[in-house]
């Protein structure tokens, strides 16, 4: 798609601004989700993208996640004194720094089965639960929504990125099955995952032994769940006006690359939901090897910042993470897991 040199450096602008602003303004940081609303709003405009069925798509979008919330938040609220206390025994049993590195492995690997949402709002509610420092917990938080965010590409189940791109490639050449994406990336994904739960062990290894952990009853109140559920409904209908503001300018540079630059090039899903990125860049016969740059840049870059992947959202949203808060810890981690993906992928492919 052509779009006009104006439209390519107002888009580029609004780019700016989605990376600059969240990170610098206090107000944009305490009022996320209204800010990247009236940018997304922007972004639509200038890409000339208002229809009512857009509109209506938009409104539509967030439903099924903002009805995931609520729901678990509701069943966590009623059955909180039940689900606590299997929570005590087994940080009562395990050290602190094994069980945070076992749930966030099987957080991790699980989120290809269920819902990120579920897996990111079980991870909020057991960090709410169990008494850390708040450094501890905004790095555990981060690693685990690291993981999530990789283990979900392994079946389409579970997000939209991976759905997206089984579906595209269930014709030739590839005629993938639901275990496609779980045959050619488990062995890259399972690796991440392991070093991120040793990553979250390690953050928590001064907590000391199970017994000095504190589990504490903190029961939300229907209209906190309530608010809490508007807040992302909010930050996923944002999500839905970013992309799509920004997809003519994404169609017209990061569709034509590809290999190695396109994996870098995908930086830009910390800003632009990866499954629109995806949707723009896959072929159904794309190779295997820009395949695997594809899908892995797709996937390790999303959670540098709050609003580049769903799980992020919702746990910052369940634990009040702001976004320089979660900055801090998630680029340099994003910059770890890109660094090494590529050295890996650049000697293995």
């Amino acid at each position: 798609m052509e779009i006009s040199l104006l439209t390519k450096i107002l888009l580029s602008i609004v780019v700016i601004n989605l990376l600059v602003w969240p990170l610098t303004s206090k107000w944009v940081e305490s009022h996320l989700e209204i800010f990247l609303l009236g940018v997304g709003a922007l972004a639509v405009t200038i890409s000339g993208g208002w229809s009512v069925k857009f509109v209506y798509e938009t409104l539509n979008f967030p439903v099924n996640v903002a009805f995931v919330v609520l729901v678990v938040s509701v069943i966590f609220g009623n059955y909180s004194r039940y689900i606590f206390r299997v929570l005590f025994a087994f940080f009562k049993r395990v050290e602190p720094k094994y069980s945070f590195a076992i749930l966030v492995f099987v957080l991790g690997l699980s989120s290809s089965l269920v819902s990120v949402t579920v897996s990111a709002l079980v991870l909020a509610e057991v960090l709410k639960v169990v008494s850390l420092e708040r450094t501890t917990t905004v790095r555990v938080t981060v690693f685990a929504c690291y993981a999530i965010g990789l283990g979900a590409v392994l079946t389409p189940l579970a997000e939209p990125l991976s759905l997206t791109i089984n579906n595209a490639l269930t014709g030739a050449p590839h005629f993938a099955d639901f275990f496609f994406l779980t045959r050619h990336f488990f062995w890259w994904i399972v690796p991440a995952l392991a070093g991120l739960s040793i990553a979250a062990g390690y953050c928590v290894r001064k907590t000391g032994t199970a017994v000095q952990m504190h589990i504490r009853e903190d029961k939300d109140t229907y209209v906190s769940m309530l608010k809490r559920t508007l807040h992302i409904y909010m930050f996923v209908a944002a999500l839905n006006l970013i992309s799509a503001g920004l997809r003519p300018l994404a169609q017209s540079t990061i569709a034509q690359l590809g290999g190695k630059v396109l994996f870098l090039a995908n930086a830009v899903s910390v800003i632009i939901d990866n499954a629109t990125l995806a949707a723009i860049e896959i072929v159904p016969d794309i190779g295997i090897k820009d395949l695997m740059y594809m899908v892995i840049g797709l996937a390790a870059f999303g959670s540098m910042l709050v609003q580049g992947n769903l799980p992020n959202i919702v746990a910052a949203e369940k634990l009040g993470i702001k976004s320089r808060e979660w900055a801090r810890v998630a680029v340099p981690t994003g910059l770890w897991l890109m660094g090494s993906y590529f050295i890996l992928l650049s000697i293995i492919l």
